[in-house]
């Protein structure tokens, strides 16, 4: 993809699966989605370890990774993001 689009970097919102699981099935209670129920959210995870991970660890590897802490209040998840952000824009340099 390097070579088709220059990627400044990546978010990867870190969450321990219990977390995610427990709001994943939080929102199944009202959101009508067939697929919010434990099993299969864990397969989610499974397939989210096997297909997205290598993604995240190549461009890790190429410094491009911004992990968030996302087991907080949103608005500080949400201030994290604009820095990130402001940081690719020069915005932090002011």
């Amino acid at each position: 993809m390097n070579e088709e689009v220059n990627v400044p970097f990546i978010l990867f919102f870190d969450c321990p699966e219990e977390v995610m699981e427990k709001r994943l099935l939080k929102r199944g209670e009202t959101s009508g989605r067939s697929d919010d129920n434990l099993a299969s959210i864990k397969k989610r995870f499974k397939t989210f370890q096997t297909e997205s991970m290598p993604v995240i660890e190549y461009y890790n590897k190429l410094g491009k990774v911004v992990f968030v802490n996302a087991d907080r209040d949103p608005k500080e998840i949400f201030t994290d993001i604009k820095k990130a952000f402001d940081k690719v824009h020069g915005k932090d340099k002011l």
